[in-house]
C-alpha cells in the first residue's frame, strides 16, 4: 500500500481555542481525528490525550497484528477503550477537567483493508471511482446521537432532523464513562484512488452529502482537506473544524 494523508483543522471563527485535535502516523498507517468537549479548555486536553493513548496502544502492541494473534477490530476497539480508560481516569483525578470527553474516528490500514473505529458524531467518509470511471461517495460511519437514535427508531425523519436544534447531543464519548461501546467496520478491497476522509462536526454540519462530494471532484486529493476547513469557516464556522484525508495511490 501507498497512503498519503492530509489534514487541517482551525478554531473557526467564533471560539479561540480549538478542542480539536487529529493525529497522522504513516509508519503505522494509522490516521485518527478526535473532537473534544469539556469546561475550561478540558475539550482539548481529552482529544489530545484519546489520539496518543490510540497512537501508543498501536506502537506497544503493534507486534499482535503482525503475527496474526489478534482480531484486527477487536484490536482497534480496544484502542480505543484504552483511550477512554485513560481520559476518564484523567478526569477523576482532576477537578477543572471533570466531566471531560471527546469523539473518535480510527482510521487503520493494513493488508489492502481498511479499518474504521468510531465514538460520537464525528464522521469518516470514502470516496471512489466505480466501474465506469465516475467518483462517487458515500458515508461510512453513523453518529452515536440523540437524533441518529431518533431516526433509527422511526420517531424523527432525517427531514425533521435537519430543523431540528439538538443535534449537538451525543450518546457516546470517549472519557464520558470508564467504559465504552465502539463500532468498526472493515471495507475488504482497497482501490486505487480511494479518498477517505475523517472530520469533526465542524465540518460536516453545512454541507449535504452531494456537496461533500462535490469536493472531491473539484479539487486534486492533496488540497481536499484544506478547502473543506475553508469552507465550513467561510459558511459560519461556528465551531472548531478539522478534516483529515487519506489518498490511497497504491493498494
Amino acid at each position: 500500500m501507498k497512503l498519503h494523508c492530509k489534514a487541517f483543522t482551525n478554531p473557526g471563527m467564533v471560539r479561540t481555542n480549538n478542542e480539536d485535535f487529529y493525529g497522522c502516523f504513516p509508519e503505522y498507517s494509522l490516521f485518527i481525528v478526535a473532537d473534544g468537549m469539556g469546561g475550561h479548555n478540558a475539550g482539548e486536553v481529552a482529544s489530545k490525550t484519546a489520539v496518543e493513548s490510540i497512537y501508543a496502544y498501536f506502537v506497544e502492541n503493534i507486534k499482535q497484528v503482525k503475527t496474526g494473534k489478534v482480531d484486527i477490530i477487536d484490536f482497534i476497539k480496544k484502542s480505543i477503550r484504552h483511550a477512554n480508560r485513560i481520559v476518564y481516569q484523567r478526569a477523576q483525578k482532576n477537578p477543572e477537567e471533570a466531566g471531560m470527553g471527546t469523539t473518535i474516528i480510527v482510521f487503520y490500514f493494513y493488508n489492502s483493508k481498511a479499518y474504521i473505529g468510531w465514538v460520537g458524531d464525528s464522521r469518516a467518509y470514502i470516496s471512489r471511482i466505480d466501474i465506469d470511471g465516475k467518483r462517487f461517495i458515500s458515508q461510512i460511519t453513523t453518529d452515536h446521537s440523540l437524533v441518529q437514535e431518533q431516526i433509527a427508531e422511526g420517531i424523527i425523519t432525517q427531514e425533521d432532523a435537519d430543523k431540528y436544534n439538538i443535534k449537538d447531543i451525543i450518546t457516546r464519548a470517549v472519557g464520558f464513562n470508564p467504559e465504552v461501546e465502539v463500532d468498526c467496520v472493515m471495507l475488504k478491497e482497497l482501490h486505487k484512488e480511494d479518498i477517505f476522509m475523517a472530520c469533526s462536526d465542524g465540518y460536516y454540519r453545512y454541507f449535504k452529502l452531494v456537496e461533500i462530494g462535490n469536493v472531491f471532484l473539484q479539487f486534486l486529493p492533496e488540497d481536499i482537506a484544506e478547502e473543506m476547513v475553508k469552507q465550513a469557516c467561510n459558511s459560519g464556522g461556528e465551531d472548531n473544524v478539522t478534516v483529515l484525508t487519506v489518498y490511497v495511490e497504491e493498494s
